[in-house]
């Protein structure tokens, strides 16, 4: 389940790609152009799908400060295009800091298993703060994902992000706790009150096996 950052004008395609991701258990974040994927690289995203062709700025000018960044430069980036000069230039270049390329138009069990393959490939990233979620609360959340309304999938993404972070911020500040997203989840039908009760539990990294605890 790995946080993803969707670096895409193109809000159809965007969306596509979205849903793709989704289905595959993982959380989406749209960024529409190159300001905005760079704030919210500032979060560190698993992995970036880039897109070239920005209304802002060249996606390749994205690329270069996204790897000139310490707290950004160790994100994978898996370059999303439509234009095959600017692939060739980027396979060409030395150390751009490029995983992988697609070129569009794309089906979408090729994004899904570059996707994956990147991630398996990738080293995870550190988490000073986050909560640790098991394998059943993993499961539970990427229910919710697959069968929620949009509006509670939403808050569940939020949750995830905020938790991601780890630092009170915006995000974390607007985001609904476990608990009331369990509750929610339990009113919708999708949990029984024995599920919600696990989802609710959110575990904290510490000694002994990553749970804390007074002896």
């Amino acid at each position: 389940m790995a946080a993803i950052l969707i670096v895409e004008d193109d809000d159809s395609l965007a969306l596509a790609e979205a849903r793709i991701l989704r289905q595959a258990g993982h959380t989406p974040i749209h960024a529409p152009d190159a300001r905005t994927a760079l704030e919210e690289a500032a979060d560190r995203p698993d992995l970036i799908l880039l897109d070239l062709r920005l209304p802002d700025l060249p996606g390749q000018e994205v690329l270069r400060r996204l790897k000139s960044r310490p707290e950004t430069a160790q994100i994978p980036v898996l370059v999303i295009t439509g234009y095959p000069e600017a692939a060739a230039q980027l396979e060409a270049a030395e150390e751009t800091g490029v995983v992988d390329i697609l070129l569009k138009p794309f089906v979408s069990t090729r994004l899904s298993q570059m996707v994956e393959s990147i991630l398996s490939e990738s080293p995870a990233q550190d988490s000073e703060e986050g909560p640790l979620l098991s394998h059943r609360q993993q499961g539970l959340i990427r229910r919710l994902i697959e069968e929620g309304p949009d509006s509670l999938v939403f808050h569940v993404y939020r949750r995830l992000r905020a938790d991601r972070v780890g630092r009170k911020n915006a995000v974390s500040a607007e985001a609904l706790t476990w608990t009331e997203i369990a509750e929610w989840a339990k009113r919708e039908g999708l949990l029984d009150p024995e599920q919600a009760s696990v989802l609710r539990r959110p575990r904290r990294a510490g000694p002994e096996g990553g749970r804390t605890g007074t002896a």
